[in-house]
């Protein structure tokens, strides 16, 4: 009966993270569409931004919920596989992206709510003070998001590692566990380009990152379904 519960919790928390992940995806998506740049018009764009808060508010929701589920999940993973050392890495990697992803979420939440709160009826000064305040709070966003990225794909790389050694997943699923671990470095080692000030398109490095995430919700899925079905079987 251990077996089957562990494999519940990780079927449950891996299909938490990718249905979690997709509603508040598509949330942020649908109200973010026709959000307005932030130049040449400051308060149009601050003004779309509190008409669409109460929306922002539940998709960061949803995200935090997704990162927490990350933690059962690596646990889950851990007893699946054996208390080795790679078990042991993995598990510290699904851990810490959980522990960073929801204080990338927060972060952001905190800004989000902070613009929200102090550009009603500010003057245009006011605006730009807290426009630069914000390009602030996003470099430190984007360095929080970037420490997520890499500990997930480290948690996936050992992931699909382990699963190759023993035999214990689908050889599909672990390969696809380690591609998606290379589609996050690729996209980090991206970024890193940019902040070396050598030219890169932007749109590549996006282009990885949206791949990792497309790629990691149908890993979820599988991974959830491998881990309920294997548990079951070694109850039977």
């Amino acid at each position: 009966m251990k077996e089957l519960a562990w494999g519940r919790l990780g079927r449950t928390s891996a299909w938490l993270f990718g249905g979690l992940v997709v509603a508040g995806g598509v949330l942020v998506t649908v109200v973010g569409v026709g959000i307005p740049p932030t130049e040449p018009d400051l308060a149009r764009h601050y003004d779309y931004v509190r008409s669409i808060w109460p929306e922002l508010y539940v998709s960061f929701l949803l995200f935090i919920a997704a990162f927490i589920s990350l933690a059962p999940l690596g646990l889950a993973l851990r007893e699946f596989f054996g208390r080795d050392l790679r078990a042991e890495l993995m598990y510290m990697s699904f851990l810490a992206a959980a522990i960073v992803g929801v204080l990338w979420m927060l972060v952001q939440l905190g800004s989000a709510q902070a613009v929200v709160r102090d550009t009603a009826g500010a003057t245009p000064e006011q605006l730009n003070v807290v426009g630069a305040s914000s390009s602030i709070w996003s470099g430190a966003i984007n360095w929080i998001q970037r420490g997520f990225l890499l500990f997930a794909s480290l948690g996936t790389y050992w992931t699909g590692r382990s699963a190759l050694l023993q035999g214990s997943l689908t050889r599909p699923l672990a390969w696809l566990s380690i591609a998606l671990a290379v589609a996050y470095w690729l996209g980090l080692a991206s970024l890193v380009v940019r902040d070396l000030g050598i030219p890169f398109p932007d749109a590549v490095g996006s282009i990885l990152i949206a791949l990792g995430a497309g790629v990691s919700l149908v890993w979820a899925g599988w991974l959830g379904w491998v881990l309920g079905r294997r548990g079951a079987l070694k109850v039977g």
